[in-house]
């Protein structure tokens, strides 16, 4: 069968491997003191006589470097080191050359690197700093257009990420906007405001860590021009069409020494996502806010979930947003700020599910629904940080955080079985939620270079998430009970509480002692309760009462020593678990004692390269809902209850990561791994044949196993192309329980981005991509799936004017190899500027008209392939009047 992929992938390896050769020579050198000795960590820069860089590096411990360039020109040496004075030297590179720069050292030490001209990237210690108007171009609206040209840094959907991890901290003028939330940052703050972006590498939340401290994260801090520091600037936008979508935003922000302030709103009813159910658990935090800081919580999270598709898939749709930030710092000492954010989201679609497998005797079972999608969510989430710095050597934090969400998703099926009508059903989860969190800490520096942290943070949390299924033929039946008109009311109330302390000693100026302590508890009450025809069904494991105390006591010593550029962690804990469960019927205690090893090494070969190496082990144990015993229904075809004896799992977790950053080359590259091994770990466990399916959870008593290989990078060859490159692998062995018999199960999972782009002269810019995706899994039945999507972007400034943009992708996927769906989707927009600060756009979306999307997937839990088809917003035409100020 002829493939189409294969001209898109000669094409695109065509244009990814070629470059223009040219004879370089080799400029080898020593950089030396006064007295002989050698210098490290030396910056060394050649430029041309256009004054553009075209070589960097560092030097090594025996102060040798090694230059590339172009034979035959006259190149201006520099050298920088924190510590000497700066030094420079003309000469013509005919052939390969050795020489020696001889450095003084400063009387005072310089604080950065001294750059002789504008350059679009800067190294300053562990800070790259780019110049944000180097990579503009017109066609860049918003901060996160910016960051997806710069080296190093990966965005995808307003997240950024560095060397594969995702920068969780993105202030402006080093201060924090819009509740911490980086997504509503990258997706609001006009692109012409902004003057530097500077990346932190070792960005460290303990202003007082000395420098052996393991608490270092990447940051981004966005600087302003100046004309925009003191002023309020945005933007209005008023669009739609004659008769069914509006398009209505502003976006305003203001910036002063003392105050700054943000109010965004947005409305649109064609499939621009301003808020998604991700954005959604970005701010509730949940167990993931109790992992920062240096703290830990060895307990499985709660499943937390909300029904809301994906708002560019929905046939109908209507999105609106409202968030109001201010921020005050009327001294050096006091900074205060509070974030308000209101979001509705209403969806309407059809969709078809299909759910292919067997029965217990082997025979096809093929579950097809056809559903008409209702779904709604509303939520408001708040935000109020308040920091205090009594005196220099101390700081106090507090943050509260509170959210409200409802979530309603109504579903009408016409139902299907081996093609024979099941009759109709209607679904509603109904769900409401609410938490507050609390965090509180007090930092002091104690002597020159050693601190101390104390830390609290509680949560409260209520989740009431109802369920209800009406069937007009065949009804739902649990243990001989029918269900025609079935209720479910689950309220699950949860409160955690975390007391620790973090003291770091610096021994000597190449080790460190940090010794942690403190305490984790959790209270947890789940109630359940099912009724059919508004009478309550009382039988056994019909209601669900059970309520949970954990505790966890640990202290964790960690020793750290630098040898030149290797500095390694090592360290152990002793933590001390104790859980409690009682459920009607019975109860289950655990205690129990274990010392748990972690070490990390990293080698700082120079400031361009960097390998790091990780191992920990860490325990998880069960949580109420793992636990309770009683039915919990989740859909028509599945039922849940947990397993009383259920016991703690643990999990070895090793990790091996190298990055390279030449700022001068455009060149960057990371790659890492990361291998999971788990005992006894917690999975689940299902019944095949008997409809609805009853799931369960079980401790593995074999091994799991998974390997996760990522890269990525980035070169820009020259001014005018760039390439850009990102892989994810993933293997996973592990083990279910299908009918009381072990399965192994593996998937692996390969997911590849090239992408190719191009610039000219600031005026067009275009991508031009392939992205790989294959995923095979093996279980009682195999599946392979593969995805095949080449993709284009085009921008053209045809004038001052106008600027025309377009993007175009081509969906091509396959089961088994057998085509299985083909996706054409093409958006344009035209710009005209109308006046000094107001532009008119015609914006189309889905202009090829597609009216369905399929998604595929493989569930090893009930041995089922789903296939997913979506009915999707079409072809619409809408006009905008934007106003810029």
């Amino acid at each position: 069968m002829y493939k189409p992929y294969s001209l898109f992938s000669l094409f695109f390896i065509l244009f990814s491997t070629c470059s223009f050769a040219q004879e370089t020579c080799k400029l080898r050198g020593e950089i030396r003191d006064s007295i002989g000795l050698p210098v490290f960590d030396a910056s060394v820069s050649a430029f041309n006589s256009k004054n553009e860089g075209v070589a960097f590096t560092f030097t090594d411990t025996e102060g040798a470097f090694v230059l590339e360039v172009p034979c035959g020109q006259n190149y201006d040496v520099e050298v920088e080191h924190i510590d000497f004075e700066s030094y420079a030297q003309n000469m013509l590179v005919d052939k390969s050359k050795s020489v020696t720069f001889k450095m003084k050292r400063a009387a005072i030490s310089l604080q950065e690197a001294v750059i002789r001209a504008k350059q679009p990237i800067t190294v300053k210690g562990d800070t790259i700093e780019y110049d944000a108007d180097s990579f503009r171009t017109a066609a860049d609206e918003n901060l996160e257009d910016l960051l997806k040209k710069l080296p190093g840094l990966q965005v995808e959907n307003g997240k950024v990420y560095y060397e594969g991890k995702e920068i969780k901290t993105i202030k402006v003028g080093d201060r924090e906007v819009l509740g911490g939330n980086t997504k509503l940052l990258t997706k609001n703050l006009p692109a012409d405001a902004i003057d530097k972006i500077q990346l932190n590498k070792k960005f460290k939340a303990n202003p007082f860590s000395n420098s052996l401290s393991d608490d270092e994260e990447a940051m981004l801090n966005i600087e302003l021009k100046e004309d925009k520091k003191s002023l309020v600037f945005g933007n209005a936008t008023l669009g739609g069409d004659a008769h069914e979508h509006a398009d209505v935003q502003s976006k305003l922000f203001y910036f002063s020494p003392k105050t700054d302030g943000t109010f965004i709103t947005d409305y649109n009813t064609f499939g621009k996502e301003v808020f998604t159910y991700e954005d959604y658990f970005a701010f509730l935090g949940g167990m993931s806010e109790l992992m920062e800081d240096g703290s830990s919580f060895s307990m499985r999270e709660e499943p937390n979930s909300i029904s809301l598709g994906t708002a560019q898939d929905a046939a109908e749709m209507d999105a609106f947003l409202s968030a109001v930030h201010f921020g005050y710092e009327p001294n050096k000492k006091l900074y205060t700020n509070g974030f308000v954010l209101f979001n509705n989201n209403n969806l309407r679609f059809k969709s078809t599910q299909e759910r292919i497998g067997q029965d217990q005797n082997g025979q096809p079972l093929n579950f097809r629904d056809e559903q008409l999608n209702d779904q709604s969510l509303l939520s408001t989430l708040g935000r109020v940080r308040l920091d205090y710095s009594p005196d220099a050597k101390s700081q106090i934090k507090y943050r509260v955080n509170f959210n409200y969400l409802e979530n309603e998703n109504e579903q009408f099926a016409d139902t299907y079985l081996n093609e024979n009508s099941t009759g109709g059903r209607d679904n509603l989860n109904d769900k409401t939620s609410y938490s507050l969190r609390q965090n509180l800490s007090y930092i002091r520096k104690i002597g020159r270079d050693h601190n101390l942290g104390v830390y609290v943070r509680h949560q409260i949390s209520n989740d009431q998430p109802d369920l209800y299924i009406n069937s007009d033929m065949i009804p739902l039946v649990i243990d001989s009970v029918n269900f025609f008109n079935l209720r479910q009311n689950k309220e699950l109330n949860t409160q955690n509480l975390q007391v620790y302390g973090i003291y770091n000693h610096l021994l000597t100026n190449t080790s460190n002692l940090r010794l942690k302590a403190g305490s984790n508890f959790s209270w947890q009450d789940l109630k359940n309760s099912i009724y059919e025809n508004n009478s309550l069904i009382t039988q056994d494991l019909f209601q669900t009462d059970s309520d949970f105390n954990f505790s966890e006591l640990y202290a964790d010593l960690t020793y750290t020593k630098k040898f030149g550029i290797l500095k390694i962690d090592v360290g152990a804990g002793v933590h001390n678990f104790q859980e409690k469960t009682n459920v009607i019927g019975g109860e289950q205690s655990m205690n129990f004692t274990k010392i748990l090893p972690h070490l990390n090494a990293e080698l700082n070969i120079n400031n361009a390269q960097n390998i790091n190496l990780s191992y920990l082990q860490e325990f998880k144990l069960p949580n109420l809902t793992d636990l309770s015993n009683g039915y919990e229904i989740q859909n028509y075809y599945s039922v849940y209850r947990g397993f009383l004896g259920l016991r703690e799992a643990l999990y070895h977790t090793a990790s091996l990561r190298y990055s390279y950053f030449n700022s001068f080359s455009f060149l960057n590259f990371y790659t890492g791994a990361t291998y999971n091994r788990s005992v006894d770990n917690i999975q689940n466990s299902s019944n095949l044949g008997a409809y609805p399916q009853v799931n369960s959870l079980i401790n593995n008593p074999e091994d799991d196993q998974t390997l996760t290989v990522y890269l990525g990078g980035s070169k820009r060859f020259s001014r005018y192309y760039s390439l850009f490159l990102n892989g994810n692998i993933n293997y996973s062995d592990y083990f279910t329980t299908i009918n009381s018999d072990l399965v192994n199960n593996t998937s692996f999972t390969q997911n590849y981005t090239l992408t190719n782009k191009f610039k000219i002269k600031k005026k067009v810019e275009f991508d031009l991509g392939l992205n790989y995706l294959n995923s095979d899994f093996k279980s009682l039945n195999d599946n392979q799936f593969t995805t095949w999507r080449p993709f284009g972007k085009f921008a053209w400034s045809i004038s001052d004017k106008f600027l025309f943009q377009s993007d175009y992708s081509y969906r091509i996927q396959y089961q088994d190899s057998e085509l299985i769906n083909e996706n054409q989707a093409l958006n344009a927009s035209l710009r005209y500027h109308l006046a000094k600060s107001t532009y008119l756009t015609v914006l189309g979306g889905n202009l090829l008209g597609n009216e369905t999307i399929v998604n595929s997937s493989f569930d090893a839990v009930n041995n089922q392939t789903i296939i997913n088809t979506k009915e999707v917003l079409g072809r619409y035409f809408i006009v905008q009047l934007r106003y810029k100020f």
